[in-house]
C-alpha cells in the first residue's frame, strides 16, 4: 500500500502541481487508509494496544447496523469508486475546483464516519475478538 502510494505520487508529480500529485494517490486509496487511521485513533484513544484486533472496522460497523455481508461489501466498493473517481477528477480540472473536490470529499467523510459511530471512542476499552 506504501509503495503504490509514493508510485503513484511520483508518476504523478510530474503532470500535476505537488499539492494534488500527493492528494490524488491518497484520495485513490482512501478507503483502506480511512478505514486504518480510525482504527489506530480509536485503540490509542481508548488505551488498547493499536495491534489489538477488535470489531470497530467499517465492515463490523456496518454489520452491526444490518448490513448483509453482501451489502456492506458493496457499499465498500461503491465508496472505493468514488474516492477512485474523486482523485481521477482531481488531475482534470483547475486548482480552484480540486479544492472544492476535496472539502466535500472530506465533508462527505466525516458525515459518514460520525453516522456509523466511528468517532465514538467508549467502545474502545474492552474490544471484541
Amino acid at each position: 500500500l506504501g509503495f503504490m502510494l509514493s508510485g503513484i505520487s511520483v508518476i504523478g508529480a510530474v503532470k500535476a502541481a505537488t499539492t494534488i500529485a500527493l492528494i490524488v494517490p491518497i484520495l485513490a486509496l482512501g478507503l483502506p487508509i480511512m478505514d486504518t487511521t480510525f482504527a489506530i485513533v480509536r485503540r490509542y484513544r481508548g488505551g488498547v494496544p493499536i495491534f489489538k484486533p477488535d470489531k470497530g472496522h467499517l465492515h463490523h460497523r456496518l454489520l452491526d447496523m444490518g448490513f448483509t455481508q453482501r451489502q456492506a461489501v458493496l457499499l465498500m466498493y461503491v465508496i472505493s469508486a468514488m474516492l477512485g473517481l474523486s482523485a481521477v477528477a482531481l488531475t482534470e480540472v483547475s486548482s480552484q475546483f480540486a479544492v472544492v473536490i476535496v472539502c466535500v470529499v472530506l465533508a462527505v467523510v466525516l458525515f459518514g464516519a460520525k453516522k456509523i459511530g466511528i468517532f465514538h471512542m467508549n467502545d474502545t476499552s474492552n474490544p471484541q475478538q
